[in-house]
Order: structure tokens, then C-alpha cells, then sequence
């Protein structure tokens, strides 16, 4: 019976460090714009949304002043791509989601406006947390 007992210990030791499809992944860590000195923190929530297409929440603050983006994109994570009108100024960006521990989401942009690139760490987070009956959110341990 004691065998059990480590059995269920491994594999909830296992389940909660495995990354689930669909479950959203927090990364956290320096973006650099080449063109003008913008540099800072910021956060990225990335979810997968299947078919090789996902939607990242880009936010943190700037100078005092806060920001928040939603972005979609697409393709494998090996090679993610996508395009967005932030602030009235047109972007493209290419990326990387590395999931080599630590797990890394490198990106470069550019647009209209900035050009820069990020790269960004992905933060341990805890189980899922549903806030509501149509949205999961993950608690993210600080």
C-alpha cells in the first residue's frame, strides 16, 4: 500500500509541473527599443489557442505610465509571427517560445514607430484559478 502513496506523490509532482494546452503561460522580463530609449519590464500572458495560433496580454508600466496590449499570432512556437496597430502605429513582430528549462519567449519588432526586441522568462505560476464560469486565470506565485 505504501507504494501507492509515492505513486500519487510522483504524479502530483509531475501534473503540476507539466504545461497544459490551453492553460495560460506567464512570462516576465526586459524589452529593449533600438530606435529610442523605451526600455523596461514587462509581462506577457500567452495562451494557445490551438492550430498554431495563439494571443498574448502584453502589459506593465513605461515612464509611470501603464500599458496593456492584446496581440494574436501564429505559427509553431518555434517560429511565431504576427502583426498589430498599437497606439495608432503599425507593428510586425517574430518570436520564439523556448521551452528548454528556464522556459524563454524571445521576440524582435518593428513598425512605424519603435523597433526593439524582448526576451522574457516564463514565471512559475500555481494551479488554475477560475474567476469566472467562462474564464480560467492563473495564480501567479510572486
Amino acid at each position: 500500500m505504501r507504494w501507492y502513496y509515492y505513486a500519487l506523490i510522483f504524479a502530483a509532482f509531475f501534473a503540476g509541473s507539466m504545461h497544459v494546452e490551453g492553460q495560460d503561460r506567464v512570462f516576465e522580463g526586459p524589452w529593449k527599443t533600438t530606435n529610442r530609449k523605451l526600455d523596461g519590464i514587462m509581462t506577457a500572458v500567452v495562451k494557445d489557442l490551438g492550430d498554431n495560433k495563439m494571443q498574448g496580454r502584453f502589459y506593465g508600466i513605461w515612464q509611470g505610465v501603464p500599458f496593456d496590449y492584446t496581440v494574436k499570432f501564429i505559427g509553431p512556437k518555434s517560429s511565431l509571427q504576427g502583426t498589430a496597430v498599437i497606439d495608432h502605429a503599425d507593428y510586425t513582430w517574430t518570436g520564439v517560445i523556448d521551452d528548454e528549462s528556464p522556459a524563454m519567449f524571445k521576440g524582435k519588432f518593428g513598425g512605424s514607430r519603435y523597433a526593439g526586441h524582448f526576451e522574457l522568462k516564463e514565471k512559475k505560476t500555481s494551479k488554475p484559478v477560475v474567476t469566472t464560469a467562462a474564464a480560467t486565470k492563473t495564480s501567479v506565485d510572486r
